[in-house]
Parts: C-alpha cells; sequence; structure tokens
C-alpha cells in the first residue's frame, strides 16, 4: 500500500474539517491503480498487500474501484468489496482495513487470522489522536443469500501507541482507547448512511493510532461466495463539547469577568449567554461587564458542522460597592467645640493627615487634642466590594480664657488682688465687685462690697473663650462645699462644687490619687478617674489678717459593669419567636429589630443581619451594653430544585454521615425541624463527613448547595 497522495487530500480535509482529524483517503477518489479490478485505494489494504503463511491463497482480488457513490456526492468512485470461495468449503471474506490483514490459517476463525496496526510503518497504519464522537459511512451491502439474515462488519478501533494491535484479537483489551462497531444488514439494494458512536473505554488523550475494517460478514468464514460490500465517504464526527472557565465568580459593580472557552471538539462558533440580558458574546473569550448588581447564570453554546451542546451553567454573583459616604456637621470648628462624631453610611477605617486625633473605628474626632489645621478624613471601607470617600475639616485654634487669682476666697484687708492670664481680654463681674481695670482683672478690693462674685473673663477672635471664677471678698473665710450626689457613674457629666451662701473655692485637691479634678474650679474629670472612693478638700489659705479654712467631700466613682453577649446562631425566617440569651451578667435586657419582651421574631425582623444589643444596669445604677448579631435566613424548604444526587449514609445516623457524588466543594447545613440553623461548613470528596454525634436525637434536614441548585435531605439521628 502506498500513501504517495495522501499529504495533499489530507491537506484539503484539514481545510473542509477545520483541523479535526479524519482517516486518509476517506472518499476513495484516490487509487494506486487505474484497474477497477483488483485495485486498492491509497491508505487501504486488502487481502492483495497481506501478511501470513497462506496469503497466496487470498492474494487474489477482493477489492476494487467502482463508479458507484453515494446520493449527493461529487466525488466518482467507491471502494467494493465481495466474499469469494478460493477453496472448497472456505469463503473467504471481502477485507479492507487502513492497517494491514494477516492470513496465518486456511481456518477462517483461527486467531491467527486478523487485521493489525504496524506502527514501524506508515504505510501500514492510520496515526489518530483526536476524540471523535462517531464515525459515519455510506454503505450499499448485498449478501448472495438475502434470506440468511446476514450482516457485514464495520469496525473502528481507537488504540493505544503499541504496535501489532489486532483486530479482533485485542479489540477488548487494555490497550483499545475507543471502538465503534456494528453490523450491516442487507440494505436493499440501496445506499445507507450509518452512524456508529464510538464507546471511550479509557482515558482519550491516550489514542494514537485507528484500525479501521470493513468485513462482507460479521463471522469469520461466514457468508457467501459474492457477498458485496461497497463504501463510500467516510466521515468522523466531532459534536463540539461546550466548558468554560471564568476568572471571578463573585465581583462588583462595574467589574470585568474574562470567560475562557475550553469547549473540546472543534467548535466554529460561540454563543455566550452572560445571564444579564445583554447581547450573546460571540467570540471564544470574551471580556464581560456587569453593571448591576445580582446573581447570574452564564451558559455557552458551541457549534460546528455536525451539532452544537451547550455547557454547564456557571452562576456570577455582582455584588453592590459599600457606600463609604461620611460627614460631618460642619467643615470648620473650633478646638474648643468638643469631639465630633460623623454621620455615616458604611463605618469602615478612618483615616487622617498627620496632627488630627479621629478614631479608627467610629471616626469621632477629639477636637481638643488635634493640632490646629486642614485635615482630609478618608473612610475606608473593607467589605467584599470596598469604597473610599474623603472630606476636608478645617481646625481652628480657640482662644484660652483661662484665669485665676492667688486664691478664690480674697481677704478684704489684704488689698488689691490681680489674676494671671493667659490671653488678653475682659473682664466683667455681677454688680458689688470694683475692677481697677476691666482689661487686666485687677480688683479694687477696697472698692468692693464684700460678698460672693461671679467674675467672667472673654477672649475674642475666631474662636473666642470664655471663663468663669466664683470670687468671695470677706473678713472670714469659708471652704464648705458638696457636690450634687454622693457618686458618680464613669460616664456621667463631670461634676462641680456647690457652695453655700459665702462659701467658696481655694484650692482642690484629692487626698489619695487616681482623682483627675481642676485645683482651681474643683470640677472632677470622671471619664480621666479610676473608679474608686476619694476625699476632695478645698483649701483656702490664711491671707493677712484672714484665717485659713478647709473643707473636705467623700465622692465615690463607680466604673462601668463589664457587659457582654454571645454570638448568635443563624436562624431561619419561619423559625418561631424565640428567647434570647446569652448576656452577661443576667439580669439585662434585649432590644433591636424583631425583638419585644426579651422574644426575637425572624419573621418581623426579616431577612438579613440584624444587631442585637443587651443593656445592664448595675446596683449603682451605672449601666453598659453590648451588641452581637444574628442572621436570618430564607432556609430554602424541602421542595427546593435539586441538584445531581448526592448519596448520604448512613441514615438513620448514630452521628457520622458520610456523602458520595459530591461535585467539587459543597456548602452543607443541617437545620432543626423548628427551622434553626445547627451546624454549617463545606464538604468534598476529599473530606465527606459530616459529624451529628453532638446533636440531640431527632430528625433534621441536611441542605446541600452546588452550583447546579440546593438538594435537600431529611435525616434521622437516633
Amino acid at each position: 500500500m502506498k500513501k504517495i497522495v495522501l499529504s495533499l487530500s489530507l491537506l484539503t480535509l484539514t481545510l473542509q474539517a477545520s483541523a479535526q482529524t479524519q482517516i486518509g483517503n476517506s472518499s476513495f477518489e484516490a487509487w494506486e491503480t487505474s484497474t477497477n479490478e483488483n485495485a486498492e485505494p491509497v491508505n487501504w489494504n486488502s487481502f492483495k498487500s497481506g501478511t501470513g503463511g497462506v496469503a497466496f491463497l487470498f492474494g487474489s482480488s477482493t477489492m476494487g474501484r467502482t463508479t458507484q457513490h453515494r446520493p449527493g456526492s461529487t466525488g466518482i468512485y467507491s471502494a467494493r468489496i465481495w466474499a469469494k470461495n478460493p477453496i472448497s468449503s472456505v469463503i473467504a471474506q471481502g477485507n479492507m482495513t487502513c492497517g494491514i490483514i494477516n492470513m496465518g490459517s486456511s481456518t477462517p476463525t483461527d486467531a491467527s487470522n486478523y487485521n493489525y496496526t504496524d506502527n514501524s510503518s506508515a504505510a501500514k497504519s492510520e496515526a489518530f489522536a483526536d476524540t471523535p464522537d462517531s464515525v459515519v459511512v455510506w454503505l450499499k451491502y448485498k449478501p448472495t443469500n438475502t434470506t440468511q439474515n446476514d450482516s457485514a462488519r464495520v469496525s473502528f478501533v481507537i488504540h493505544k501507541n503499541v504496535n501489532n494491535f489486532k483486530d479482533p484479537n485485542d479489540v477488548n483489551g487494555s490497550n483499545t482507547v475507543a471502538k465503534a462497531i456494528k453490523n450491516i444488514e442487507y440494505t436493499g439494494g440501496g445506499w445507507r448512511r450509518v452512524s456508529i458512536p464510538f464507546n471511550y473505554v479509557t482515558t482519550p488523550s491516550l489514542g494514537a493510532y485507528v484500525l479501521a475494517t470493513f468485513a462482507t460478514h460479521k463471522t469469520p468464514g461466514g457468508g457467501s461466495d459474492k457477498d458485496s460490500l461497497i463504501i463510500d465517504d467516510i466521515e468522523m464526527i466531532y459534536v463540539p463539547k461546550a466548558a468554560f472557565t471564568n476568572t471571578s465568580a463573585t465581583i462588583c459593580i462595574g467589574g470585568n469577568v474574562t470567560f475562557t472557552s475550553t469547549s473540546t471538539n472543534y467548535p466554529t462558533s460561540y454563543s455566550w449567554n452572560f445571564g444579564d440580558g445583554t447581547p450573546n458574546g460571540t467570540t471564544a473569550n470574551p471580556i464581560h461587564q456587569y453593571t448591576t448588581a445580582g446573581t447570574y447564570t452564564v451558559t455557552l453554546t458551541v457549534t460546528n458542522q455536525w451539532g452544537s451542546t451547550t455547557s454547564t451553567p456557571v452562576t456570577v454573583t455582582v455584588n453592590d460597592y459599600d457606600d463609604a459616604t461620611f460627614s460631618y456637621s460642619q467643615a470648620t470648628y473650633c478646638s474648643n467645640a468638643g469631639n465630633q462624631t460623623p454621620t455615616v453610611v458604611d463605618a469602615g477605617t478612618f483615616t487622617s493627615t498627620s496632627g488630627l486625633s479621629i478614631n479608627p473605628t467610629t471616626g469621632v474626632i477629639n477636637l481638643a487634642a488635634s493640632t490646629p489645621g486642614t485635615y482630609t478624613v478618608t473612610n475606608t471601607t473593607s467589605g467584599s466590594c470596598p469604597d473610599t470617600e474623603t472630606t476636608s475639616i478645617t481646625i481652628n485654634a480657640a482662644a484660652n480664657a483661662t484665669f485665676s487669682y492667688p486664691s478664690n476666697t480674697i481677704c478684704i484687708f489684704d488689698g488689691n488682688q490681680t489674676p494671671t492670664t493667659l490671653e488678653a481680654g475682659t473682664f466683667s463681674s455681677t454688680a458689688g465687685l470694683v475692677f481697677v481695670s476691666t482689661t487686666t482683672g485687677e480688683i479694687d478690693v477696697a472698692g468692693s462690697t464684700p460678698g460672693t462674685y461671679t467674675v467672667t473673663y472673654n477672649v475674642g477672635g475666631i474662636c473666642p473663650d470664655m471663663t468663669q471664677l466664683a470670687i468671695t471678698l470677706t473678713s472670714n473665710p469659708d471652704a464648705s462645699f458638696t457636690y450634687a450626689q454622693p457618686a458618680y457613674c464613669a460616664d456621667a457629666t463631670d461634676p462641680a462644687p456647690v457652695f453655700g451662701n459665702g462659701a467658696n473655692g481655694g484650692v482642690f485637691s484629692s487626698i489619695t490619687s487616681g482623682l483627675t479634678i481642676n485645683s482651681n474650679t474643683g470640677q472632677i474629670d470622671l471619664s480621666a478617674s479610676t473608679p474608686g472612693t476619694y476625699s476632695v478638700i478645698n483649701t483656702i489659705a490664711a491671707v493677712g489678717s484672714c484665717p485659713a479654712d478647709a473643707d473636705t467631700v467623700t465622692v465615690i466613682l463607680n466604673g462601668l459593669p463589664n457587659v457582654s453577649l454571645t454570638n448568635f446562631t443563624d436562624v431561619c425566617v419561619y423559625h418561631p419567636a424565640f428567647a434570647l440569651s446569652g448576656g452577661a451578667p443576667a439580669g439585662g435586657t434585649y432590644s433591636g429589630t424583631g425583638v419585644s419582651g426579651g422574644n426575637f421574631d425572624p419573621a418581623t425582623a426579616g431577612v438579613g443581619s440584624e444587631t442585637i444589643t443587651y443593656s445592664y444596669t448595675d446596683a449603682n445604677t451605672c449601666s453598659n451594653t453590648a451588641t452581637s448579631t444574628i442572621q436570618v435566613e430564607e432556609c430554602l424548604g424541602l421542595n427546593d430544585n435539586e441538584i445531581n444526587t448526592v448519596s448520604v449514609y448512613p441514615n438513620p445516623t448514630d452521628g457520622k454521615l458520610t456523602l458520595t457524588n459530591l461535585v467539587g466543594n459543597t456548602a452543607f447545613k443541617v437545620v432543626s425541624v423548628s427551622g434553626q440553623v445547627v451546624l454549617s461548613g463545606e464538604v468534598s470528596n476529599a473530606a465527606n463527613m459530616i459529624d451529628l454525634s453532638s446533636f440531640e436525637n431527632g430528625i433534621y434536614v441536611l441542605q446541600l448547595t452546588q452550583e447546579q441548585g440546593i438538594q435537600t435531605i431529611r435525616i434521622v439521628k437516633k
């Protein structure tokens, strides 16, 4: 057999079939000789070129060229094989192969009679490493005796790279990759288009050669003299198999997903359904932008001249961006305006240019601790689709109207008193107190009436400031004072001393350490002090003929209780209302959406994440809170669309469940009969066990979520 003109015919086939592998000279238009009888088509062998010890008996013609051709063909020729009776009682079948025929015995059924691939010779083998779905061939079969139900045999076997692979000897052996074998009955005198599917019995990529065989009878030695089989236009069929990968299954609005076709069997056109209503993509590897949040199902349909298939759906989730928008009540502040809290949509991490004292979690600005200047404040969220927003804040230095006299109690015999100030301003007082100068604040003691006065000092500017002190002019100092309450919680308003008629402040101090107190005014800074019991003393020093005086008051500072709240288990929206627990210390109250009387109603709260607040007040009437979230889920029911069935055993179970037939990583939830999610996680074929040993006996629902959908399984724990 020769393959002289095969390269040209193969090139033509390649161009026509878009690079799919076809058998050489499959239309039988190229022949080694121009003689009809005793001729062999290029790329094919008959008994004429066979091997074996009895080849001489069968080497005469059983193959020839014919001008018959199948309907619709543009070709001229086809191949014909026929049976003959070369020796008494022995029928030599017509036999044609792209390999070589070996005739080792005159007994037709002997194992030494076979067709085989000799991969040491290109003339005796057909290299083939592709993966067709089926083979189509046009046949005209006429047995001599049409009443005996005789059948011809057509066999295409793709096999591994082994020498002397034999048909039929090795067809069912370990070296077979795929086979397409069919017996052909009498075609009634006309042509029949025969399609034979390939059955792959091992990894398709192991294919190296194909051994094609046409015989006039399905059984060696069977049939009758002059049984005839005409063959035309063999075609390997490659229906495309749609598949693809994508760069991400979860993106943000406006994000792009790159889809890459991994389809096989030579698709020639592509149709993508991106699931969002946009026009279908038609390229092999499109990049698609999603502009609306949602969950979208993507499929790929591929087509070639033999058909089309659609891929397994893939889900793409498009998340909305966080909203980092925030604002403060104004763009410019004085440094003495107190702490400023922003209005925030989605809180993230707050940062600023250097010099601003800002809480990174809440965005609260401590103006007093910040350096005056203009700052850029940034809020950066940390969700799956983060956002960043900025705003500008300007802090102007506040005027400082702090002032003090040598003593808040001035002896009328000691002459004029002048205060110490930090910035220039103007002094004023309630009636009866006379200033030598309202600029310096010097008091004309002799010209003033004894008594207690409120002295006010105002410093102007962009951010003015004002300070007041109680000043007493007396010949008999009185240091008696009190606070409005005997005890305070750490988060209460900072208390200042209360004076009776004629009493006034001197120098305030605490006998024990831990209390932060203004020595001039006696006001206590609760947040900066350590909880405890303190003795506060007001001391008025003796001045001239005015005697000294002092008074001591006990003040208790109580810390806030340590309050905690444990995490809640996810619940289904149809779960009945239930009592909340987990708050410590016991005896507090719960609040939040869906909370009433200490109970949480999932239906009232609705699907989503809800914040539950636990508040507790201790015996000192000091209160504190803790928060936790509870996730309310839809928890699809037992009638949901199911995925490919996953097997779970044993069921009933004593606790340990084994899952089989999983596809990739599979999310699971175990739901109680009351609808509460009691366990969740992920399983796969490599980690396919769920342990319910610690759960109470009863009925549970196992929900499995894969790309194809939801499967629910009723589990009995005993």
